[in-house]
């Protein structure tokens, strides 16, 4: 489970994220909805240990994992990924999803442990 208590962060005097809470129940799939500028990538970068926080705690299987960075975020389970922005215009949906690779070592756990040459290797 993933908690988010009171999370802030400030740019300046920009205030990005503002007293954001949540829970995220383990094997759950959660949204995050809001308008553009709202800090949903923000808290995200937060969450994922890209940025710290000004305030509050994020907390993961009870653990305070607040500003750790992503290196050690990803040793404990935890790994921020990103959406491709853009979709194939003359495809349809099923296309579009056609074209992501599946099966890349870097999606099963233990190549992540353990297989990190040959991941390496298949990002290049």
């Amino acid at each position: 489970m993933i908690v988010v208590e009171d999370v802030s962060k400030l740019f300046g005097g920009f205030r990005a994220v503002d007293g954001a809470s949540l829970h995220v129940a383990e094997g759950s799939i959660t949204g995050l909805i809001g308008p553009n500028g709202a800090g949903k990538t923000t808290l995200f970068n937060v969450i994922a240990g890209v940025l710290k926080p000004s305030g509050g705690r994020v907390l993961m299987q009870g653990e305070d994992i607040t500003g750790l960075p992503p290196h050690e975020l990803f040793h404990k389970g935890l790994l921020r990924t990103f959406q491709i922005a853009h979709e194939f215009s003359s495809m349809t949906v099923r296309e579009n999803l056609m074209m992501v690779p599946g099966g890349q070592s870097g999606e099963r756990l233990w190549n992540s442990w353990f297989a990190r040459g040959r991941i390496a290797r298949e990002e290049q």
